[in-house]
């Protein structure tokens, strides 16, 4: 399995080549004007719930904040801070990232922090063992308008995804998510996106992504995703709405988003 992890690596690099040289943004946005950019800019977006990798992360209303800066003038390399909290006060997140992208291709480190239910969250413990914060190497491909395709392979490197072995030591299992995406509609009005994702562990008898101790591959998020502006007097306003199916853990839902600014 630890092939399969350096291939899909050296694949989504090797694909970067090919993209047209229009760069088409990943999962974090970077500010785009008449004039010059802005380095610095941070955006505001509420949704519904916040579902991530099929997993249902926080079921209620939820504020998400990214703060972010680009190193450089085209850019390409961007650090930032990303976090989310939820109306009932219960989900509190904070990560850390910096990432490149250019011509479709996108690589990024997060440092995910995540600190609900965590009584005593200790922020700055990396220890291999006890730390809950989790380093979440995220990579994707995004193919040219004549075959809009878009791959993304995530692979937790470190952290908070651990398995306990027979000696009473933990190890890294690697937990890996692969998700193919494409628009099957796409109009002046709407975007229309069919998704499917796979979760499954490199180094371990289970993966993050699902509760059953023995399954080491799963469909674990599947389904559409809905984009388009609403119009009000000269502001667009962005809205998504997503329907989620995770067949193993036998959820479903409905999200609804609007990125505020």
């Amino acid at each position: 399995m630890r092939k399969l992890f350096f291939t899909s690596i050296i694949t989504i690099i090797a694909l970067a080549g090919y993209a047209q040289k229009t760069p088409v943004s990943d999962t974090i946005p970077v500010a785009v004007a008449n004039t010059k950019p802005n380095r610095l800019d941070f955006d505001v977006e509420l949704k519904t719930s916040h579902l991530w990798r099929g997993l249902v992360i926080s079921g209620t209303m939820t504020a998400m904040g990214n703060i972010y800066y680009a190193l450089d003038k085209k850019q390409n390399l961007t650090v930032g801070l990303w976090g989310g909290n939820g109306f009932d006060g219960d989900y509190k997140e904070i990560d850390y990232y910096i990432q490149y992208q250019n011509n479709g291709f996108s690589i990024a480190v997060w440092d995910l922090f995540n600190t609900t239910n965590i009584e005593n969250p200790a922020v700055f413990n990396y220890d291999r063992k006890t730390s809950t914060h989790i380093i979440d190497l995220r990579t994707s491909y995004q193919f040219p308008d004549r075959f809009p395709l878009r791959i993304e392979a995530d692979f937790l490197l470190y952290g908070n995804d651990r398995e306990l072995m027979n000696n009473l030591d933990y190890k890294n299992r690697y937990s890996t998510y692969v998700e193919l995406g494409y628009p099957f509609l796409k109009s002046q009005k709407i975007t229309l996106q069919a998704y499917l994702g796979a979760g499954f562990a490199l180094n371990g008898a289970s993966h993050l992504y699902t509760d059953d101790p023995n399954s080491n591959f799963d469909i674990v998020n599947t389904g559409i995703k809905a984009y388009k502006n609403i119009h009000i007097l000269n502001y667009k306003l962005p809205v998504s709405a997503v329907a989620m199916w995770n067949p193993a853990l036998k959820i479903a839902r409905i999200q609804l988003g609007v990125v505020l600014f």
